[in-house]
C-alpha cells in the first residue's frame, strides 16, 4: 500500500550518522522518521570494509578516569546518555573486528527505539512550492519533510574515468578474497589510500609481487596527523619494497588498461623527468595478472535529486559543497551528516565515526536553534570571572574529546562585553561558523581550539622525539590549545606549549605539559581585555637550564650550518 507521510525532519540513512542524528531528535522529542534501504542498520559494516578489520581504535585503558577525556581513545562508540552503550564493552582488541561494529549499531538502534523504517530505498528526491521536500522510494511511498538530513555514507565508488580501460579493473568493494586465486599470481593496486595498503599486505604473503600503483605521493598518518591517511597497522609493504622484497609502492601515471592474449592485463604508464638532461617523459607498460581499484568513495549520488536542488559537488565529486553549518550551499533546509562532513574538514577526523559524533552532535544544537527556537547550550550571561575562564579553560583544553578529536575545526567561544560585566561561552562550535556569526567589533571574542603546528617547521614531523621549545609556545608543534581575540578589525593569537598527553591541568610528571606558561597568558589576556589584571613574572620551576654562551655557541657551530632556518625548530 502506498504511504504519503509527512514529518518535520527526515533522514535517509541508518548508518552510524543516520544513528547519531535520530538519537538527538529522539531525545529532544522531535518529529523524525529515518529511511534506511537496507534491513538493519549499519548495513555497510556487514561488508565493509572487506578484509573486516577496523582502522579506528578502541583503546579502553587510559590512566585518567574522567568519562570525556576517554571518550579521546575510543573512536568506534557513538554519543549516548547510556554510559553502558559504549563500544568499547564489545571488545578489548586495539582495532576490532568489522562484525562487532555492525552488531554494535543495530544495539544502538535497538536500545534506543530509534523510529527507522528499514528496506525503504529512496529513489528521488524534489521540492514543492511550499519548500517541502518530497522523497519518493522505490517502494512507491513518499515522505514530505521540512528539513532533510543525508547520512548517505559511501554511496558509490569513486572511479578514475581518466584511465582508458579502467572498467577492466576489479573494485575494492568486489575483489575475491580466495588467497588462492592470487598464489605466484602479478597484482596491482591503483590507489594510496588505506584501502590500497589493506589490500596490498592481505596479498604480499602468497602473490608474486603486489605494487601500488599511487597518482600521488604517499601521505602518511604519522606524519599528517590525518587518520584518513596510511596509517602504520597497514604499512607492511613499505617494508618489503625498501628490502626489495619484490613488492612495491610506485608514483606512475596510469593511462590505459588493456587486456591481452591470454587474459593478461597490461597497463601504460608515464613517468615524468623535468630535471632530466635534456627533461622528459618515460613512457612504459607493465602485465599484471590482476588489477585492483582502492580508489575510495563517493559521498552524494546527484541523480537522485531533482536538478533544481541537486547538490552542488567539489574535490573530484567526491564531497557536497556546504555552509559552515553543513547545510547545502545551494538548496536551503538540506543538511549532510556523517563522512560527507569531511567536505568541510580535510585536516582532523570529520571523516570518521569519532570525528562526525561530534560534528552531529553541534549540528543537532544548530537545527533546534533555527527550527525549534531553543538557543544554541552556553552559559548564561555573568561578569567576567577570571578564575571561572581559567577553571573552565584548563578542563576543556585537558578532557574535550571533541576539542581534540575535531583540532582546528571544531572551537569552544567567550564573548565577553567591554565593560566586562557580561560574559558567555558556547562549546563545540565550527571554527568558520564562529567566525561568520559571533564576532562583533564592540566586544572582546576568544575563540578556543586544539591545533598541531608542524606546519610551522621546516621538517618531517616523524623527526620530532621531544618536546616543543618551552621558551616560544607559538613554536608548539604537537596538538596543543590556541586562543584567538577578536575586537572591531583586531585579532591577535596566543599558543600554550603541547603536552605529551594532551593535557594542561598536570604537571609534567603526570604527562601533562612541560610548562603550562600560565603567566605568559595571563599577561596576554590582560592586554586584550585591559581588565588591570595583577600582573605575573615567570616562574623558575627548575625544568628548563638556561644554556652558556659557550654551549650556545658550540651547538650554533655544529649544526645550524648544516640547516636550513625554518620559522622554528625542533628539538636536538
Amino acid at each position: 500500500m502506498v504511504q504519503a507521510v509527512f514529518t518535520k525532519y527526515l533522514i535517509v540513512g541508518a548508518g552510524p550518522a543516520g544513528l547519531q542524528m535520530a538519537y538527538f531528535l529522539e531525545r529532544s522529542g522531535r518529529d523524525y522518521i529515518v529511511l534506511e534501504k537496507e534491513n538493519a542498520a549499519g548495513a555497510f559494516f556487514a561488508t565493509q570494509p572487506v578484509h573486516r578489520n577496523l582502522l579506528s581504535i578502541n583503546k579502553k585503558y587510559n590512566y585518567f578516569t574522567e568519562e570525556e577525556f576517554n571518550w579521546r581513545h575510543d573512536w568506534n562508540s557513538l554519543l549516548s546518555d547510556d554510559p553502558a552503550l559504549r563500544f568499547t564493552a564489545y571488545t578489548d582488541d586495539l582495532f576490532p573486528q568489522a562484525d562487532l561494529l555492525y552488531q554494535y549499531f543495530q544495539d544502538f538502534a535497538t536500545r534506543h527505539a530509534l523510529k527507522i523504517r528499514y528496506g525503504c530505498a529512496v529513489a528521488h528526491v524534489g521540492r514543492d512550492e511550499n519548500k517541502d521536500f518530497l522523497v519518493n522510494t522505490s517502494q512507491g511511498d513518499q515522505y514530505r519533510c521540512k528539513v532533510l538530513l543525508l547520512g548517505l555514507g559511501a554511496t558509490e565508488p569513486l572511479v578514475p574515468e581518466e584511465i582508458e580501460g579502467i572498467e577492466l579493473a576489479t573494485g575494492y568493494e568486489d575483489q575475491d578474497l580466495d588467497l588462492d586465486r592470487y598464489r605466484n599470481k602479478r597484482v596491482g593496486i591503483l590507489g594510496g589510500g588505506n584501502s590500497a595498503f589493506e589490500t596490498a599486505d592481505y596479498l604480499s604473503g602468497v602473490a608474486c609481487y603486489v605494487h601500488i600503483l599511487a597518482k600521488s605521493p604517499i601521505k602518511m598518518a604519522w606524519d599528517t596527523h590525518f587518520p584518513g591517511n596510511v596509517r602504520a597497522v597497514n604499512n607492511n609493504i613499505f617494508d618489503m619494497y625498501q628490502l626489495k622484497s619484490m613488492h612495491a609502492v610506485l608514483n606512475p601515471r596510469v593511462k590505459k588498461i588493456e587486456k591481452l592474449a591470454g587474459g593478461v592485463l597490461q597497463i601504460s604508464h608515464e613517468y615524468d623527468y623535468p630535471e632530466g638532461d635534456p627533461p622528459g617523459t618515460l613512457k612504459l607498460t607493465r602485465e599484471y595478472d590482476y588489477i585492483i581499484r582502492c580508489t575510495g568513495w563517493k559521498y552524494v549520488t546527484p541523480s537522485m535529486f531533482h536538478e533544481d536542488i541537486a547538490p552542488v559537488l567539489a574535490e573530484n565529486q567526491k564531497y557536497p559543497v556546504m555552509t559552515s553549518s553543513w547545510e547545502s550551499e545551494r538548496t536551503p533546509d538540506m543538511y549532510f551528516i556523517g563522512a560527507a562532513m569531511a567536505g568541510n574538514d580535510r585536516q582532523a577526523a570529520s571523516s570518521f565515526i569519532h570525528g562526525f559524533r561530534y560534528n552531529i552532535r553541534t549540528l543537532s544544537r544548530l537545527l533546534e536553534e533555527k527550527y525549534e527556537d531553543v538557543p544554541y547550550p552556553g552559559s548564561a550571561p555573568r561578569p567576567f570571572d577570571l578564575d571561572q575562564l581559567l577553571d573552565w579553560m584548563y578542563t576543556r583544553f585537558s578532557i574535550s574529546a571533541g576539542l581534540f578529536q575535531l583540532f582546528g575545526h571544531l572551537c569552544d567561544v567567550v564573548i565577553i562585553s567591554d565593560d566586562l560585566q557580561r560574559t558567555a561561552h558556547y562549546e563545540e562550535m565550527p571554527l568558520k561558523y564562529a567566525q561568520e556569526t559571533l564576532l562583533d567589533e564592540n566586544q572582546h571574542v576568544l575563540i578556543f581550539t586544539l591545533e598541531f603546528g608542524f606546519k610551522k617547521f621546516g621538517e618531517s614531523s616523524i623527526t620530532f622525539f621531544g618536546p616543543s621549545d618551552p621558551t616560544n609556545p607559538s613554536c608548539a608543534a604537537f596538538l596543543h590549545p590556541v586562543i584567538r581575540y577578536y575586537r572591531g578589525g583586531e585579532q591577535q593569537e596566543f599558543h600554550f606549549g603541547d603536552s605529551l598527553l594532551a593535557r594542561w591541568d598536570r604537571p609534567h610528571a603526570s604527562g601533562g605539559a612541560v610548562t603550562s606558561n600560565h603567566h605568559a597568558f595571563l599577561n596576554w589576556l590582560n592586554e586584550r581585555l585591559d581588565a588591570n589584571l595583577e600582573l605575573e613574572e615567570p616562574t623558575d620551576d627548575g625544568v628548563y637550564r638556561k644554556w652558556s654562551d659557550k654551549e650556545k655557541e658550540m651547538w650554533e657551530k655544529n649544526h645550524m650550518s648544516a640547516r636550513s632556518t625554518p620559522e622554528c625548530t625542533r628539538p636536538i
